[in-house]
């Protein structure tokens, strides 16, 4: 009973810790196709690395349970030369160097595996994505891809803007 307490205990103040860096709303939006792409603060994960910056996205509501029964769309951009604590900017020849990767997924109407995997038209010179403020541990920033499948099908990614914060311990 005792070791139960203890874990308890030390369980609560864990979890306190972890809640402290979960103190600014993270956002995510864009127009994907003129269509909403909206992720709410739980589907949303940014992990600045040194030299590294990754922002992960999903579609509102993916992250909890039951998952809604709509598509789940997924973006992921990550980008190298990143150094914390500065605005930056990658644009068109940074994705066609891979110094910046994105990647987007069409979820599939029936909860299965994406239809549609889409990547940067490195051909297309209106590629950008921007860190245009941050502050301690939040990152605000805007991005717009033009992006295409496998079968050459493409994707525009439009008016993207976010707000995400570091939460790792």
């Amino acid at each position: 009973m005792r070791m139960t307490r203890r874990c308890l205990a030390l369980l609560a103040t864990l979890c306190g810790s972890v809640c402290a860096y979960a103190d600014e709303p993270q956002s995510l939006s864009a127009k994907v196709d003129g269509a909403s792409f909206v992720s709410d603060d739980h589907s949303i994960l940014l992990v600045p690395l040194p030299n590294t910056f990754t922002l992960k996205a999903a579609t509102a509501g993916a992250s909890s349970y039951p998952p809604p029964k709509t598509p789940i769309d997924h973006l992921s951009i990550t980008c190298d030369a990143f150094t914390a604590g500065q605005t930056m900017k990658w644009v068109s020849k940074d994705f066609a160097s891979n110094a910046c990767f994105a990647h987007f997924e069409k979820g599939s109407a029936n909860s299965g595996p994406s239809v549609d995997e889409y990547t940067i038209d490195k051909d297309n010179p209106d590629t950008l994505f921007e860190i245009t403020a941050a502050h301690g541990k939040v990152i605000e920033g805007r991005f717009q891809f033009h992006m295409k499948n496998a079968a050459g099908k493409t994707l525009t990614i439009e008016d993207g803007h976010f707000v995400a914060q570091d939460r790792q311990l």
